[in-house]
């Protein structure tokens, strides 16, 4: 194989390759006379010899040894050798129960024993290293079929024979044990990355165990990686194997080399290419499912692969995700991507989401049943849970689909609620929903129009509140006091459809709770309000009329706001006992009264009664000479069906607007205010020293802004008649109405004191000129007259000045 070249200096010229350099990749081809697969280079050069410094091969009439004393420094040159006695090698070999072709020997290599080893503990360490040869080690070496281990110390034999059984099946009978491996393997060109060589093979190995009913399951233990033998564990759960560049050290793969890293590239591909084999073994035939779940069982997850290969898990996910890899379930054996399928589903999901609604809006698929994947594989393959987001998606596409979701009918959406409700309880082991997820549930539950109203459409709750009917809500509102009484405000609740009840009204043990309690908790669960008098007042009524738009558009819409709010604080509800001056107040604030100048709020201006509600003072006499604008409360309040059929409901109707502020007279508000801001003459009067009162000290008093503006008219008039009659009213209701408001008082923060002092209603009264005298037609400040009493004539007689009229 080697020439002489005469014209030069004296060297050993290699005739198997161009170059003329040896290669041990060119020595095995010639070796191996008619063999064109790929040598195993790799595993051969760069090796550092731990068991001999002169190993030996015989092949082919070719005998040579690399002996590292002979070899200059860097590599060491092949030795032509004398043959050795391959017989007696296959003899030792060879035992009374092995019947295979002994003939078959073409290759002979010896490794004779360096002489250090031959001796003492070394000769234990070699036999220790030869008792580990693994099973796999006749996986990729396509040749080398058998092995045969012979100890002539002990005079054992061990065997390793490889069997190729097909479907890329591969067994390796070790002893009376067996190994079995699925190989998938595929060829490469390889002249981009290196122009001198033309292709390469690589291949992956899945270890499997078989049953005795010919079925394989996964067998999981870290496997290493392949260069033609074994390398190390890098975390994988199979076997790669390449034509690896190494360093001298074989202990890793070379990271940096290009070539490593075009390989490593190509291996993504080769694993997604095996399922489809993998599947196709006969064990797994009638259930395609079962082998997809063994064999994802082998994809690797980030961090669990180290060094080199990290990032192999990353790139095997891509590809994956990107590839019809999973099975619908089904008999059709449909291929589809990860994105496609849906896991952790159940028969109720099945019965609920039939194939083709679930296709049609999520354009998803029930995943195959027999698939079952961890929790980390399939979150990151991205495959949809079944859950409460689910059900969520599929309602929100109904509801923008035109008839989406009246088509599926309301024992659907009973159905659909019933597992929303049941869903946390049967997936989380818990009563209710972790508290982040629910409170995005609900936040995007209320903006879908799912929920079936009484008039035959559908609504959310973003867009106002909804009611639910249950026949074990209170009974206030059944019967003549009922909502029959108000058909107005009946049609702008939006109420929950009668008929999603009756829907589910068939009992469905579910935790021991029916149907329809589940589904009315779910309603309730998403801020649906039962339909109760309190909640309408306080979620309906307060908010709405204070919408002043709804005096314009609905007349009778705000009288029935107000009739029902009065018939409700009538009755014995609990929560009115502590409400009740909320509610009152927010009506004083916001509310509009109908008047006879229009809706007007009991806050902005002073309202009265008429003579219908039981106003015994005629205002007319006085009020007429005025033009003041007098608002008294227009009579359709009395007129309300719902007032004859309450008892006492003229009375119920005054109490109810006298809590609001309404009066027979002029109205007289109690004001808070700094004692800084009361008139001078007032503290002079009392004979209080302003250098003693505290800044900020407050007092509270009397005013009635309507009397003063009644009584500054009547004193520019000078209508004697109409001061005659407001004289007369004022008799008449002082007990009742003004006696108790002649004082205000201040509180001295100091002493704790409380002083009185000339409330500003009793100060205007006395500050206009308005009493009509008995001695002349002019009006008269009250201190310039004389009370008409006996007592008083007896003194002055008739001829003093006496206030009129007499009272």
């Amino acid at each position: 194989m080697g020439k002489e070249c005469s014209d030069v200096e004296d060297m050993v010229f290699w005739t198997k390759t161009k170059s003329g350099k040896f290669s041990v990749k060119s020595l095995y081809n010639a070796l191996e006379s008619g063999n064109h697969s790929l040598f195993p280079s790799s595993c051969i050069w760069n090796v550092q010899p731990k068991v001999t410094d002169a190993p030996e091969i015989h092949s082919n009439g070719f005998h040579v040894k690399f002996d590292i004393s002979e070899g200059q420094i860097g590599f060491v040159l092949p030795t032509v050798i004398p043959p050795c006695n391959v017989d007696l090698f296959r003899r030792l070999a060879s035992s009374d129960t092995d019947q295979e072709d002994t003939d078959s020997w073409n290759t002979c290599i010896v490794l004779p024993f360096r002489m250090k080893l031959s001796k003492g503990t070394g000769m234990s360490n070699i036999i220790s290293m030869f008792s580990d040869l693994h099973p796999s080690l006749l996986l990729f070496l396509h040749h080398l079929r058998c092995i045969k281990f012979k100890n002539m110390l002990n005079d054992s034999l061990i065997i390793m024979r490889k069997e190729i059984v097909g479907d890329g099946i591969i067994k390796v009978s070790h002893g009376r044990e067996k190994m079995t491996w699925f190989v998938i393997s595929q060829k490469l060109r390889a002249d981009v990355i290196r122009p001198d060589v033309q292709t390469t093979e690589i291949a992956i190995a899945f270890t499997l165990q078989e049953s005795d009913n010919g079925e394989y399951s996964p067998h999981f233990e870290q496997q290493p990686v392949f260069a033609f033998l074994p390398l190390r564990t890098y975390g994988l759960k199979f076997i790669l194997q390449g034509d690896f560049v190494l360093p001298s050290s074989r202990e890793e793969v070379d990271g940096d080399s290009p070539w490593n890293q075009w390989l490593l590239s190509e291996f993504p591909g080769l694993f997604v290419t095996a399922e489809r084999s993998f599947c196709a073994l006969p064990c797994f035939r009638e259930n395609p499912g079962k082998a997809v779940a063994a064999y994802m069982s082998f994809v690797p997850l980030v961090g669990e692969v180290h060094g080199f290969f990290s990032s192999l898990p990353r790139m095997i996910i891509s590809k994956l995700r990107m590839s019809n890899c999973l099975l619908l379930e089904g008999d059709n054996n449909e291929w589809v991507p990860p994105c496609k399928v849906l896991r952790s589903w159940n028969e109720q999901a099945r019965s609920l989401l039939p194939d083709s609604l679930l296709c049609k809006h999520l354009g998803l698929g029930f995943l195959d049943k027999n698939i079952h994947l961890s929790d980390p594989l399939a979150r990151a393959l991205g495959i949809q849970e079944y859950g409460p987001k689910i059900l969520l998606q599929i309602i929100s596409s109904l509801c923008h689909t035109e008839d989406g979701l009246k088509s599926m009918g309301l024992a659907w959406l009973s159905s659909w609620l019933n597992a929303l409700y049941t869903m946390p309880l049967h997936y989380s082991g818990q009563s209710s929903l972790n508290s982040n997820m629910e409170s995005d549930l609900i936040y995007d539950l209320k903006k879908i129009p799912f929920i079936p109203l009484s008039d035959g459409n559908y609504g959310s709750l973003d867009e106002g509140t909804i009611w639910l009917h249950s026949d074990s809500l209170s009974t206030e509102l059944d019967g003549e006091h009922g909502l029959g009484a108000f058909p107005n405000l009946y049609a702008k609740l939006r109420i929950v459809n009668p008929a999603l009840l009756s829907a589910a009204s068939v009992d469905i043990p579910c935790m021991d709770m029916t149907l329809a309690e589940n589904v009315t908790r779910m309603l309730l669960r998403i801020g649906v309000q039962q339909l109760s008098a309190h909640e309408i007042v306080q979620v309906h009524i307060l908010p709405a009329m204070s919408d002043e738009g709804i005096t314009n558009r609905e007349k009778n819409l705000m009288i029935e706001y107000l009739s029902f709010v009065m018939v409700h604080l009538q009755s014995s509800c609990t929560n009115c006992r502590v409400e009740r001056e909320y509610i009152i107040s927010e009506i004083c604030n916001k509310a509009f009264i109908l008047t006879n100048h229009g809706y007007k709020r009991p806050v902005e201006v002073p309202i009265h009664f008429s003579k219908e509600f039981g106003n015994t003072i005629d205002v007319n006499r006085f009020i007429n000479a005025t033009n003041m604008t007098w608002h008294v409360v227009d009579i359709a309040y009395l007129k309300h069906p719902i007032t004859e059929s309450l008892s006492c409901g003229l009375m119920k109707w005054r109490g109810f607007f006298q809590a609001l502020g309404v009066t027979d007279f002029v109205q007289i508000v109690q004001v808070e205010k700094n004692v800084s801001d009361i008139s001078h003459m007032i503290l002079k009067n009392e004979m209080w020293d302003r250098d003693l009162i505290s800044h900020g000290t407050i007092a509270k008093d009397w005013e009635s802004p309507e009397l003063v503006q009644l009584l500054s008219i009547l004193s520019k008039t000078g209508d004697q008649e109409s001061c005659k009659n407001l004289l007369d009213v004022l008799d008449t209701l002082w007990d009742d109405c003004f006696s108790d408001k002649v004082s205000g008082y201040c509180n001295f923060k100091s002493s704790g004191d409380r002083k009185p002092f000339k409330s500003s209603l009793m100060t205007s009264i006395c500050d206009f000129q308005w009493i009509a005298s008995s001695m002349d037609d002019e009006l008269h400040y009250p201190k310039d007259l004389f009370y008409d009493s006996d007592e008083v004539h007896l003194v002055l007689g008739s001829s003093a000045p006496y206030a009129l009229p007499k009272v």
